[in-house]
C-alpha cells in the first residue's frame, strides 16, 4: 500500500516559480474543491509525472512546463510503502529524475528508462494505465474496467494481484517456441539436402 505524504511543484503549467506544496499526511483524508481552472487537475498532473514521468491528461510533456518561465519545472514527491520512505524528484528543463529510499539516492547508472521500469515494477508496483484506472478515476482518463481491451483487463489484474509471473512465463514459452520451430525448420532444410545428395549418389552408382 502506497501512502502518499507530501507533494510540491512550481513551474508546472499555469504555476509560478514558487513550490505549492499539499501536505497529504496530516489527515487521514484530504478533500481539495475550486471551481474550473482553479488547479485541480494540476495537482493529478503533478502527481502522475513524478511517478510515471507523463501528465495525467492528454497533454504533450512539453505543454508542462510553465509558458513564461519556460524552465525549471519541477515536482517533488513523498510517499510510504511498508517501513521504506521513499522521494521522487522529478523535473523538465532541465531534465531530473532522482529517487532516494530512506534519505539515500538509488543508483542512477542506469538509463532513463531502466530507472523507470525499476520505480514501477520494484517499487510501486503498478503502471500509469492501472494507476489511473485504480487510484486516480479522473473523469479525463477513466474508462469502466468492462469497456477496456482484454490485454488491459488482463494487465490491471495482474498487477493488482500480483500475478505479472505469469505473462513472463507465456513471454519466455513463446520466445522459446520461436526459437524450436526455427530451428525444425533448419533441420527440415538439412534433411531435404541431404536426400537430394543421396538420390544423386545412387544415381551415380546406377551409371557406374
Amino acid at each position: 500500500m502506497i501512502y502518499f505524504k507530501n507533494l510540491r511543484w512550481k513551474n508546472l503549467l499555469s504555476t509560478g516559480n514558487v513550490f505549492t506544496e499539499i501536505d497529504l499526511a496530516s489527515k487521514d483524508m484530504t478533500l481539495i474543491i475550486g471551481i474550473n481552472g482553479a488547479g485541480k487537475s494540476t495537482i493529478l498532473d503533478a502527481l502522475s509525472f513524478a511517478l510515471f514521468g507523463k501528465p495525467f491528461r492528454k497533454i504533450n510533456k512539453p505543454q508542462l512546463v510553465n509558458s513564461i518561465t519556460q524552465k525549471n519545472m519541477v515536482i517533488e514527491l513523498e510517499f510510504s510503502i511498508g517501513s521504506n520512505e521513499y522521494k521522487i524528484i522529478r523535473g523538465m528543463k532541465p531534465n531530473i529524475f532522482e529517487v532516494y529510499q530512506n534519505g539515500n539516492l538509488l543508483n542512477q547508472s542506469a538509463e532513463m528508462k531502466d530507472y523507470q521500469e525499476i520505480l514501477e515494477k520494484q517499487i510501486i508496483k503498478v503502471n500509469q494505465r492501472s494507476f489511473n484506472q485504480v487510484v486516480i478515476l479522473g473523469s479525463a482518463t477513466f474508462q469502466p474496467f468492462m469497456q477496456l481491451p482484454g490485454g488491459q483487463r488482463r494487465e490491471i489484474i495482474e498487477e493488482l494481484l500480483d500475478l505479472q509471473i505469469f505473462t513472463t512465463m507465456n513471454s519466455v514459452l513463446k520466445d522459446r517456441t520461436q526459437t524450436n520451430n526455427g530451428k525444425i525448420k533448419d533441420c527440415n532444410s538439412d534433411v531435404r539436402l541431404l536426400e537430394e545428395k543421396i538420390k544423386l549418389t545412387e544415381q551415380h552408382m546406377d551409371d557406374l
